[in-house]
């Protein structure tokens, strides 16, 4: 990488220094809600530019970095003598020598994604010190820091607005919507009630002077966003409260995670909205099978007694980590009605939060772990033949994609196939939801083949004989230059991503990077000027592989 690597202008908050020479605008906060998980630090906006220099928040030393394909790409860690460590991710180069030793490794282990610890006195930073170059790799929509503190003794992800990185901000949360549950049924089997409000000079207030319901017991969920002075973007919420008549119910706030308990978010939210329409309503109740550390300090679950017919005033406050606060407020009644017994369907077993289950059908054994879900879910495990030509099992259906699961479901499908059948060697399980198919690739046992998935949806073994399609992208027989930004190798699959890949140059290993569909090769010291010959084998998750030779001339 052809970079002067300095020492910066201070721009201090303290102990810590900016990571850019920008001033921090945020695309995204901490703990806001994210696909299957909290996001876990700052998204710092690069004005959509990439390679802009990235610094040491404080002094301290590059205690690890990783490189993988998806999370945050290329990420470093630098920790520090207060006990915290910092990481940076989505970067495109780290400082020039641990991108020479990281190098080194890759090739030495033939391998592009790597995970390195390094001790403390192989690369001291100092407070400013540049260690890298902002970029757009890993999971990324766009070009940006991705920066994060950690406690380095618990490993635990806490709150960088909280602890030292100062924001502009004099911005309250915006309340966009409120609605009520009826809380005597589980999650999954009731809906959002839409409450309305309106805005005035004390805040938000509900339209009607009574909200009247017809449930003895009731939850809340709110949608709300938090503003920045400085910033366009819709940001996640510090914290909320719930006060009946004056009484704390639920008290919900984004201090700290464990990165392994993430996955949470998917208790904390309507997730069928969030499925079904993109809205996200976060619940002030803490359902049965929602073990995160948030709640340590609420006084309830957030469900509301309202046997007693009488009005009760409610009251929930929404606010960002400098401290302001918006608050949505009205008076509720249950009406009276008589309560329906919940009623379940012949075919149905209860899938309940805490208590593993075994479903076992003519072609099928379904098993889920005692942290599978987070409330009641009524399940039916039915299953079909189908006419797919490409069949070789029954389909079953485990529900669908509007109920989260927590944990693994082992799925164990007896196929169709004679036992010394070639086509068992391509077979996969899909699942197909309403949100995606996913390939998963099983094990056989016999004339079962099991495997694991993390979705509700219909599941199935299917024979995929079809073998991939690679090509260079700049076409074959190219000639480089020393400017240009790479070769790039395309692959297409009607199996989604590649599970395989390997190239090598004039017989030689060589590193490619790899984006979704995409790898790319940046011409480093192991391509000289030249003609050369470029082997690329790529292959999908049922085992066909394709094998190309392309040639290329580099200048």
């Amino acid at each position: 990488m052809a970079a002067v690597w300095k020492f910066a202008d201070d721009n201090s908050f303290g102990y810590y220094r900016r990571p850019l020479n920008i001033p921090i605008e945020l695309a995204a906060s901490f703990g806001e809600v994210r696909e299957n998980h909290f996001h876990m630090g700052l998204d710092i906006r690069t004005d959509g530019r990439e390679n802009l220099p990235v610094y040491a928040v404080a002094d301290g030393f590059v205690s690890r970095v990783s490189v993988e394909e998806s999370g945050y790409g290329n990420a470093m860690y630098i920790t520090h003598p207060n006990g915290i460590t910092t990481v940076y991710g989505h970067l495109n180069h780290f400082m020039d020598g641990v991108e020479t030793y990281v190098r080194q490794k890759q090739y030495r282990d033939k391998c592009w994604q790597q995970d390195i610890r390094f001790t403390p006195g192989m690369f001291a930073v100092k407070k400013g010190d540049i260690i890298g170059l902002s970029g757009n790799t890993g999971n990324t929509e766009g070009p940006h820091l991705h920066f994060e503190m950690r406690d380095t003794k618990t490993g635990f992800n806490i709150n960088p607005l909280l602890n030292g990185i100062v924001i502009p901000d004099n911005i309250a949360p915006a309340i966009h919507a409120l609605y009520w549950y009826d809380a005597s049924r589980s999650i999954y089997t009731t809906v959002a009630n839409k409450i309305n409000i309106k805005e005035g000079n004390n805040g938000y207030t509900t339209s009607a002077n009574v909200t009247v319901v017809n449930s003895q017991y009731i939850s809340f969920g709110i949608s709300a966003v938090d503003k920045n002075t400085i910033s366009k973007y819709h940001l996640g919420i510090y914290k909320m409260q719930l006060y009946v008549d004056g009484i704390p119910q639920f008290s919900f706030s984004i201090d700290r995670f464990n990165g392994s308990d993430v996955r949470y978010v998917n208790a904390c939210i309507d997730y069928s909205s969030w499925v079904q329409y993109s809205r996200c309503i976060q619940l002030l109740r803490i359902l049965p099978g929602n073990h995160l550390p948030v709640f340590s300090n609420s006084p309830g679950s957030g469900i509301i007694h309202l046997k007693d017919k009488k009005n009760h005033h409610f009251k929930i406050t929404v606010s960002d980590a400098a401290g302001n606060t918006s608050a949505v407020q009205g008076m509720i009644q249950f009406n009276g009605a008589a309560q329906m017994p919940v009623r379940y369907k012949n075919n149905t077993r209860l899938l309940l939060p805490g208590k593993a289950a075994h479903f076992v059908t003519q072609n099928a054994v379904i098993d889920f772990t005692n942290r599978a879900v987070y409330d009641t879910l009524p399940l039916a495990v039915t299953e079909e033949m189908g006419d797919d030509y490409n069949a070789a099992s029954r389909a079953v259906f485990l529900h669908d994609a509007t109920v989260p699961v927590h944990d693994s479901i082992k799925i164990q499908l007896k196929t169709n196939l004679p036992s010394k059948s070639s086509l068992r060697k391509h077979v996969v399980i899909l699942l197909t939801n309403e949100k995606h198919s996913i390939p998963i690739k099983g094990t056989w046992m016999g004339d079962y083949m099991f495997g694991y998935c993390m979705e509700f949806g219909r599941v199935q073994l299917v024979i995929d004989t079809v073998s991939p399609v690679i090509s260079m992208q700049e076409g074959n027989d190219h000639s480089f230059k020393d400017s240009d930004k790479g070769l790039h190798i395309s692959y297409h699959d009607n199996m989604g991503e590649a599970y395989f890949f390997r190239a090598e140059l004039d017989g030689h290993w060589i590193m490619f990077e790899k984006k979704g569909n995409l790898f790319t090769y940046n011409f480093d010291e192991h391509c000289r000027t030249g003609k050369h010959n470029l082997m690329v084998m790529a292959g999908d998750r049922a085992g066909n592989i394709t094998q190309r030779v392309f040639t290329f001339t580099y200048l």
